[in-house]
């Protein structure tokens, strides 16, 4: 491996540490992506729909639930019926409807950190993207970013899948999407 190489191991390794160092975790990322997934950050959210199926509907529940939460957060006012609602939901006076069999759609599917940090690697070390996975050496933004993954203790724990060919198809997923304009 090159000395380029490994500077872009070192790079993406303190990248990641850094991530989790001020706090980060790809749970909490993802859970953030569902909650753009709902929608619950837009200005048109419909709270009052959303509390009318609130006691029947799952992702009328999941949806009212983390918009209380961005509410509190951002430091907005809320609505004094969602106050209650929220307070119910806590005390459990108000009934919490449980997640569909087979689960939801989370934010792992909009989750951009690895994406971002193949294509910011690539970038500042002149790195081609991705590789052949027959190709040797192991040289692309994607290595680096893999090496980098498997050497942080939180990382290796949580990221969902450490295969070169995992977070090989994660960028193409993202690039797919348009996430990186002129790539």
């Amino acid at each position: 491996m090159d000395d380029r190489f490994n500077q872009a191991v070192q790079f993406a390794t303190n990248e990641i540490q850094g991530f989790y160092d001020r706090g980060g975790s790809f749970r909490a990322l993802n859970q953030k992506g569902r909650s753009e997934i709902l929608e619950v950050f837009s200005d048109g959210f419909d709270w009052e729909a959303n509390l009318n199926n609130a006691t029947k509907d799952f992702h009328s529940f999941d949806s009212l639930r983390r918009y209380c939460a961005f509410l509190i957060r951002a430091e907005r006012k809320m609505p004094d019926q969602l106050k209650h609602w929220i307070a119910d939901v806590l005390e459990g006076v108000a009934p919490t409807v449980k997640q569909p069999q087979g689960g939801v759609i989370t934010g792992l599917s909009n989750n951009m950190l690895l994406p971002r940090l193949i294509e910011k690697v690539a970038t500042k070390f002149d790195l081609d993207r991705t590789r052949n996975d027959e190709t040797r050496p192991c040289t692309s933004a994607c290595d680096a970013v893999h090496q980098a993954i498997i050497k942080v203790p939180q990382a290796k724990s949580e990221v969902k899948s450490l295969q070169y060919r995992t977070i090989k198809k994660a960028y193409e997923d993202a690039k797919n999407l348009g996430i990186f304009v002129g790539n």
